[in-house]
């Protein structure tokens, strides 16, 4: 059995997760972020030996821990978490010394594509790309059954691919990420600014007049009713995502492709636009059909795909 470990903005989660991927239990604790790295690593500790007080004696293989943020090719370092205010922290070293066990470390979407690929959606595929839609826009590819992470460790940073234009400039400083076409922020971006031109909508009703309280799922359900500016940034929002997908299509030829995150719950409707849009784009049409399909694992894919991350990384 091993321990994974899911770090959030928000909350830190431990569970101790068996073989099967089963989680057997967890604990919670808020990450308070700006109190400090030192302070945030306590919390990890403490929910670490909270869930090895529930072994009766027994030790994990290890603890895989995934973090919103850069890690280092060798997966020692924190390079880059904006979220938590970390830059450049040695994560595994510092947890290592303090817990005894084997830490190993992997950015979240990274960690959602491995817990797809063990136990849900891509289970079986040796090569395999996955996209977390949410705020920003996540990524990890799989090729030969393990992770590519690239020389300095940013490979599938997907919501960086220049995908168009761009409608705004990214948090990146770049314009045409893909994060601002098919991310909920963009969505909810475009959204506002059609209502401010004045274009005639329901989404703002759906917001009780609040301009500020609109959101993605409001969007995507204006887009489900027929709405045209539901469509608009629905279609937007589906039609980037597939340029990003015949990218790497082009590039990797994967089995499958997997689409996650809170955006993701949009299901079929979705689904549905982004393969017929993608199939449009491919280069190899008669050749190369990519699956594409949704994220099966919910709430605990973060503590799934941190106990694996020895599995695809180092074994």
């Amino acid at each position: 059995m091993n321990i994974g470990i899911d770090v959030g903005g928000t909350n830190l989660v431990a569970g101790l997760i068996g073989d099967s991927g089963e989680v057997f239990f967890k604990k919670k604790q808020p990450t308070r972020a700006r109190e400090g790295y030192e302070t945030v690593l306590g919390r990890i500790e403490d929910l670490v030996e909270q869930v090895m007080a529930e072994m009766r004696g027994q030790s994990p293989e290890s603890v895989g821990i995934g973090v919103p943020g850069i890690v280092s090719a060798d997966g020692k370092t924190v390079v880059s978490c904006p979220n938590l205010f970390w830059e450049n922290k040695p994560l595994k070293r510092d947890l290592e010394g303090k817990i005894h066990c084997p830490v190993y470390l992997a950015n979240d979407a990274t960690v959602a594509g491995l817990a797809e690929n063990r136990f849900g959606s891509s289970q079986g595929c040796r090569d395999a790309v996955m996209f977390t839609l949410g705020t920003g826009v996540g990524g990890s590819v799989i090729v030969g059954g393990r992770v590519v992470n690239g020389v300095h460790g940013v490979a599938s940073e997907f919501g960086h691919m220049i995908v168009g234009d761009g409608l705004y400039r990214c948090n990146c400083g770049k314009m045409g990420c893909l994060e601002t076409y098919s991310s909920a922020t963009a969505v909810i971006w475009l959204a506002k600014k059609r209502i401010e031109e004045g274009c005639e909508t329901e989404i703002l009703s759906m917001a009780g007049g609040d301009l500020e309280a609109v959101n993605a799922e409001m969007v995507i359900n204006a887009a489900k009713n027929g709405d045209a500016v539901g469509l608009e940034c629905f279609k937007s929002m589906a039609d980037h995502l597939a340029i990003a997908i015949s990218n790497l299509v082009d590039v990797l030829d994967p089995e499958i492709c997997v689409l996650g995150g809170g955006v993701a719950h949009a299901g079929t409707f979705l689904l549905e636009a982004v393969q017929k849009s993608t199939a449009e784009r491919i280069t190899y049409k008669s050749l190369v059909k990519p699956e594409i399909v949704l994220a099966t694992l919910e709430n605990d894919a973060g503590l799934v795909g941190a106990s694996c991350i020895k599995e695809y990384l180092y074994d």
